[in-house]
């Protein structure tokens, strides 16, 4: 199934989202990725009939579906809460996902789902007693066993431990490689959608920034406000792009800390500046972001793949070698 949206927008509170123009074509896995209050849930809910839109157009399989309701949309829905039916088996929340189903085919549709899932052991277990992991696994399980025409996923790692994540993410994998369901997945975060994405979309203050395939959209961000927010997961050098004779910068002290939009950075406490090959092995190809003064030491802005700021003296630093764009080798020293 194709979903197209076309110009949608829809208000809420303050809050104004779009216009937005996307599409996601049959069988593919749609990203929607941006920092928190982009609007990604709301477009989620808009395209599940759970919000009301004030102009555009919501298409599904080519059939007008803006003023159809939730249940008329052949659509589910996944929160990051994993929402379950608490009074209800494992096995009576999926199987609620069947009751569209001829009843024939209900017995057979719950367990091929319950195997690919994994959950055939807690079948029979109530809600409360499950970790969070298998909560999203059983709510998947009851989307997915009412044969959606599209899957909307709503961050749905984002409550869960880093184990449970991997592992649901591996299973979004292999579901969506078996299936073929047409999947629009938001998220924060950069590994989920470089994992996950046949394509990503950028969504920023409720505008759709971006589109393109994963390589794309984190090499070449088109704009600054893409750039800073995708920060050092877009801008980090190819190493081919730092020469063999590209000066080294080694960093002592290091330390990690939380940066803007919740992306980890590194902290130098010292570093030095010298001249030099690259060596061996043990370096990392970094670019320069930008430099500062501050007294006699020299504040930089580096990304090597994650945001970098160090304070180096200023004497053996040369200006040129500062400017923003250009590459350096880095070192951290033992110790």
């Amino acid at each position: 199934m194709r979903l197209e949206i076309d110009n949608l927008e829809l208000q809420a509170g303050s809050f104004h989202l779009g216009p937005i123009r996307i599409g996601a074509d049959a069988g593919e896995y749609l990203v929607i990725l941006g920092p928190t209050g982009a609007g990604k849930t709301l477009t989620l809910e808009a395209i599940a009939g759970l919000r009301p839109v004030a102009a555009g157009r919501i298409y599904i399989d080519g059939r007008d579906l803006t003023d159809a309701a939730p249940e008329d949309r052949s659509v589910g829905l996944i929160h990051q809460e994993g929402l379950l039916f608490p009074h209800l088996t494992v096995r009576a929340n999926v199987a609620y996902g069947t009751r569209r189903i001829p009843r024939a085919e209900r017995a057979a549709q719950i367990a091929r789902i319950a195997a690919m899932l994994e959950i055939e052991p807690i079948l029979d277990r109530m809600p409360r007693g499950l970790s969070g992991g298998e909560r999203q696994r059983v709510a998947l399980a009851r989307s997915l066993a009412a044969r959606p025409a599209l899957l909307l996923l709503d961050e749905p790692m984002a409550a869960l431990d880093p184990n449970s994540r991997d592992s649901l993410r591996r299973t979004l994998l292999g579901l969506h490689r078996e299936l073929g369901t047409t999947a629009v997945h938001v998220t924060h975060s950069f590994s989920e959608a470089r994992e996950l994405a046949d394509r990503i979309a950028i969504l920023i203050g409720g505008r759709i920034l971006q589109t393109g395939r994963s390589g794309e959209v984190f090499s070449k961000p088109e704009t600054g406000q893409i750039a800073q927010f995708l920060g050092t997961a877009a801008l980090a050098p190819d190493p081919s792009e730092a020469s063999g004779t590209a000066p080294i910068l080694e960093l002592r002290g290091l330390t990690i800390r939380n940066g803007r939009n919740a992306m980890p950075q590194l902290a130098a406490e010292t570093a030095a500046f010298e001249d030099g090959a690259a060596g061996t092995g043990g370096l990392v190809p970094a670019r320069i972001l930008s430099a500062e003064r501050q007294g006699s030491r020299v504040r930089v802005r580096i990304n090597a793949g994650i945001d970098l700021e160090a304070a180096l003296d200023l004497e053996p630093v040369s200006a040129d070698r500062l400017a923003p764009g250009s590459t350096v080798w880095l070192r951290v020293a033992n110790g």
